[in-house]
């Protein structure tokens, strides 16, 4: 198989010649230091112009020499939402009105505009205009590039950092959203109800402009859960559900052949089957921690989700490489049966993880992935 018919042989469920090997996505990339340490791993040279123009985020370059390097499978696009309507490296505000401020690597808010807002507050705030923040052209141009001179599945990257209940946590303040959940949910309501109308303008935008080149699309990702879940069940129900009823529903409409994915650290294993409902086709991460039994959430989902991710990067990316493999072959016993699983870190490889161990990661997956599966 090609790269590109490997990545949708797993994701529709079927047994490729090799588990697909990814990195780069929105929630599992190569943060600036590890991308440092490879050009210098490979001896790649220079490093390329970041993607991220004004480098306000932790992880502004996407090198395809590196990609290939890796052998990886997938090459990404992106819309540019979240640089243009980002901080730059000292911090400001975005398009949101939230403000940050540089922590280390990262940057953090700092203000929450909605914290003290009314139902009447939320008709007039300005809330961003994405047609103004986009660049459409540098889209389409490498979509359509990929899609007709290269044999990689082409996935698009999320259009905004944060999904519905992330950016209301942002705007809102976490914990007065989560007593606005029980206390003030009409107030919810209209809030993620605004906030959704500005995601379906870029999901919009997106398959406008490049729909017909992409195979795989991310939604903007939400963190619902750490060890259980943040919220219950039937709050997601009523309050962002809905939400993603309505994204994922421009996407099909719009592309219908792109398959949609879905990001959320933590015990997801409760949502999992209304995410696919929505019509979610692969989640990402599946993150190994105490009480994820992925045998177990493969054997419930695994007809219906394809799962993304698994490689645990708080521990055995910090390892030696023996370390690194035992991870791979673990993940690909336990996710890799009958396909329906790529191989890519949990979340994104931090700076604490060795060049040596990325190389380490995806040479074990095409060593120990080849279909049959040969692993005890």
């Amino acid at each position: 198989m090609n790269h590109r018919e490997r990545v949708l042989a797993a994701v529709n469920h079927q047994e490729p010649d090799f588990v697909p090997l990814v990195v780069g996505g929105g929630a599992h990339t190569l943060t600036d230091p590890v991308y440092f340490d490879l050009l210098k791993y490979f001896n790649l040279g220079e490093p390329v112009a970041p993607f991220r123009r004004n480098m306000g985020h932790t992880s502004n370059y996407y090198d395809d020499r590196v990609m290939e390097a890796l052998d990886i499978d997938v090459r990404h696009v992106w819309l540019g939402f979240t640089d243009l309507a980002g901080p730059t490296p000292d911090g400001g505000d975005d398009a949101w009105g939230i403000r940050y401020k540089r922590a280390g690597i990262y940057t953090q808010a700092v203000t929450y505009p909605l914290e003290n807002a009314t139902l009447d507050d939320l008709e007039t705030f300005p809330w961003p205009q994405p047609d103004q923040l986009v660049r459409r052209d540098e889209l389409r141009e490498r979509a359509r590039h990929l899609k007709e001179h290269t044999d990689y599945a082409v996935v698009g990257r999320a259009f905004d950092s944060f999904g519905p209940f992330e950016r209301a946590s942002g705007l809102r303040r976490v914990d007065q959203l989560l007593m606005d959940l029980a206390m003030n949910p009409d107030f919810v309501e209209r809030l993620v109800g605004k906030i959704t109308d500005v995601l379906c303008r870029l999901a919009e935008i997106y398959v406008e402009t490049a729909g017909e080149y992409l195979d795989i699309l991310e939604l903007p990702g939400d963190d619902y859960a750490a060890q259980r879940l943040i919220i219950s069940p039937k709050m997601f129900d009523r309050f962002f559900a809905p939400a993603f009823r309505r994204i994922i529903g421009v996407i099909k409409q719009g592309a219908p052949h792109v398959k949609v994915l879905y990001h959320s650290d933590g015990n997801m294993e409760p949502l999992l089957g209304r995410l696919a409902d929505l019509g979610v086709d692969i989640f990402h991460c599946l993150e190994p921690m105490p009480g994820v039994d992925m045998a177990a959430v493969k054997q419930k989902h695994g007809e219906r989700l394809c799962f993304w991710g698994a490689i645990d990067i708080k521990e055995a990316m910090q390892g030696d490489a023996a370390r690194v493999e035992a991870e791979v072959k673990e993940r690909i016993r336990l996710l890799g049966q009958g396909g329906g699983y790529v191989l890519a870190p949990a979340n994104h490889l931090q700076p604490d993880v060795p060049a040596a161990n990325v190389a380490a990661l995806f040479r074990a997956g095409r060593e120990f992935g080849h279909y049959p599966l040969q692993l005890e």
